[in-house]
């Protein structure tokens, strides 16, 4: 019910912040964006934990944490929207933990937070937000440390807080809320027990912000802001295509439970999340038809353990790809694709010292995409901003006869994307 009334309090905000809107025509295309980075700290409390002692469960207190973390965004919409990547850096255990640990930290945040009230210097703006990724859990316990790791895969939080704008810097204020704070976790291999985690945290941060369109010529700056708020993005195009590369941090996450896990290692994490990994692609933007094609390649690696058993699958992955542009609102420009993609598994398992390999190779795999670019200047820019979730629903194999399933959301955060023939005619 929480979760549901809360879901309700962001659509309304979102819609009194469309509402404010309404006289963007007279905002300046440049002042749509700004890029910021921002470090900072979450505070956890502490909470209780379990485990097994003489057959019995027993409780003992975890200690209270402080999480760094380190932040890159941008501010949209003329200081009314955020949209921004967290990524956790360390865990700092603020007691004395008297032989017993924990880890608990988001694996990659990406999140969008609003401002009813714009953005502006030396003004105080409060804001209501949410984010979404993997939230991973583990105890460490002396002298037994191989304990498991699960994780909440794509998990939706809340957050809210304040803003305090001094030209280049801003401070942070803010309370994160998490939706799902009860945790079944394994005490022995075949004995779970209901953990709950803080339902809230803390947080403080730094920020520093910069403009990265004012560095271009004043006659692309007086073009660009002359462009209509809402148009395509091949408006005033005048080249068939270009040529382009592209890179950038991604994340991986299984979206179903795994068959085989649940027979053979009920103990371990059932939906798995991937390490971090660079998403790399080479393709063609088609300017005057709105769409462009590209070979990506990527090669996440998913991994599990506990009580003795370790489980590693490293994907390697080349997709061919071809989306299409929605529209461009002052720069925002959002697409849709498909995709097809040729995938290969290296699936290695390791239960109490003892390795079992295999590979598997699917050659077909159906995607779908969907993104957006960043672009002051449509197709005149040799340097954008680029982010994409590819859905890969069908995606399988088999280990022994039993079915693995590993349908999966591939979220690419922020890809830099470079065009050099575009670099050559601004030169």
């Amino acid at each position: 019910m929480k979760h549901k009334l809360l879901s309700i309090a962001f659509g309304l905000l979102i819609n009194s912040f469309v509402l404010a809107q309404k006289d963007s025509s007279k905002k300046e295309r440049l002042d749509f964006a700004k890029m910021y980075f921002e470090i900072g700290g979450t505070y956890l409390p502490s909470f209780t934990g379990k485990q097994l002692e003489n057959n019995t469960i027993t409780a003992f207190d975890h200690s209270a944490t402080l999480n760094p973390y380190l932040t890159w965004g941008g501010f949209h919409f003329w200081g009314h929207t955020e949209f921004y990547v967290t990524f956790p850096l360390s865990q700092l255990r603020l007691n004395e933990d008297n032989g017993t640990s924990h880890e608990l930290n988001h694996s990659v945040a990406t999140g969008v937070r609003i401002y009813p009230w714009a953005m502006e210097e030396r003004k105080i703006r409060p804001y209501i937000g949410a984010n979404w990724g993997a939230l991973d859990f583990r105890q460490i316990l002396e002298p037994d440390k191989n304990k498991s790791k699960l994780s909440k895969d794509f998990m939706l939080n809340y957050d809210a807080g304040v803003m305090y704008n001094y030209k280049k810097l801003a401070l942070r204020l803010g309370i994160n809320f998490f939706t799902d704070n009860k945790w079944y976790y394994p005490v022995s291999k075949t004995q779970l027990s209901e953990i709950r985690t803080p339902r809230m945290s803390f947080q403080m941060g730094l920020l520093y912000s910069f403009d990265s369109t004012k560095d271009t010529k004043e006659e692309n700056i007086d073009k660009w802001n002359s462009y209509p708020t809402v148009s395509k993005l091949s408006y005033d195009a005048n080249k068939f295509g270009d040529l382009f590369i592209g890179i950038g941090p991604s994340t991986s996450f299984s979206l179903s439970d795994s068959d085989y896990n649940a027979i053979q290692f009920p103990y371990l994490q059932q939906k798995l999340t991937s390490t971090n990994y660079f998403d790399i692609a080479l393709g063609y933007h088609f300017n005057r038809a709105n769409l462009f094609t590209a070979i990506s390649y990527r090669n996440p690696t998913f991994e599990t353990e506990g009580f003795g058993s370790k489980q590693t699958i490293k994907k390697t992955s080349l997709a061919v790809e071809v989306n299409k542009f929605l529209t461009d609102y002052s720069g925002f420009a959002p697409y849709i694709g498909l995709n097809i993609a040729y995938d290969r598994f290296n699936y290695e398992q390791n239960v109490d010292g003892v390795k079992t390999q295999q590979t598997f190779t699917n050659e077909i795999e159906p995607g779908f995409t969907f993104g957006w670019d960043i672009v002051p200047g449509k197709t005149n820019e040799a340097l954008i901003l680029r982010t994409n979730l590819r859905w890969y629903p069908f995606s399988k194999f088999e280990i022994d006869g039993t079915k693995f399933n590993f349908s999966q959301l591939e979220y690419n955060l922020i890809q830099v994307v470079f065009y050099p023939e575009r670099l050559k005619k601004r030169k």
